[in-house]
C-alpha cells in the first residue's frame, strides 16, 4: 500500500495521529549494539497505530511471499517482520514531515 503524496496518510492513518503515538514510544542502547523499543501505548491512541503497523507488516508478507522457495524457506520469521514494518512505518511518518 504505497501512501499518495499529496496525501496526509501514513498506512491508511492520520500522520497526526501515529505522530501522537509514536511520542510514547522510546528507545535504549542494549548490551549487544542493539535497540531496545519500548512504547505504552494509552488505549485511546494504540489503534489507529496498530492498524498502521499491521497493513505495512501485510505489505511485507505479500513481498516475502514471493521470496518463499524450496531451498530458502521463508526469508524473515514473524517476529522479524513485524519489528521491520515498525522501522518502516516511523521512515514512512518521517518521509511526511
Amino acid at each position: 500500500m504505497a501512501d499518495d503524496a499529496d496525501s496526509d496518510l501514513v498506512a491508511g492513518e492520520r500522520r497526526a495521529d501515529l505522530m501522537h503515538a509514536l511520542s510514547f514510544v522510546s528507545t535504549e542502547s542494549g548490551p549487544d549494539g542493539e535497540y531496545i523499543v519500548h512504547g505504552d501505548l494509552p488505549p485511546e491512541v494504540a489503534p489507529p497505530f496498530i492498524r498502521a503497523v499491521m497493513r505495512v507488516e501485510a505489505e511485507l508478507l505479500l513481498h516475502d511471499a514471493e521470496l518463499v522457495t524450496v531451498e530458502g524457506g521463508e526469508p524473515r520469521t514473524p517476529e522479524e517482520r513485524r519489528t521491520d514494518a515498525f522501522v518502516a512505518l516511523v521512515l514512512r511518518v518521517d518521509d511526511r514531515l
